[in-house]
């Protein structure tokens, strides 16, 4: 089960290092060109391959039988993770 907890932490690093270079893309003083733009949509993109991986890694939880606690504790810290808020930054 180890394996799993280490492979959802490592899933979460990469979606925090995205969201984390959406920001910084976004606050830039320098504007977002195009090509910026388009660096934000793959992200976006990559992102939300993410929480689905990290979704069905969740749901695998429940199928190899972890108890309630463990599977409420990862979708607690996933759920901050919502991408609509980076929708609504980049006006998708």
């Amino acid at each position: 089960m180890q394996a799993g907890a280490d492979e959802i932490m490592a899933v979460r690093q990469e979606i925090f290092q995205l969201l984390r270079q959406q920001m910084e893309a976004l606050d830039s003083p320098l504007g977002l060109t195009d090509a910026r733009l388009s660096e934000c949509y793959e992200r976006q993109g990559r992102v939300q391959e993410l929480r689905e991986k990290l979704q069905a890694l969740a749901n695998l939880g429940f199928e190899v039988g972890s108890t309630r606690d463990e599977v409420a504790g990862t979708e607690s810290c996933a759920a901050p993770l919502t991408p609509a808020s980076v929708d609504h930054a980049t006006n998708v």
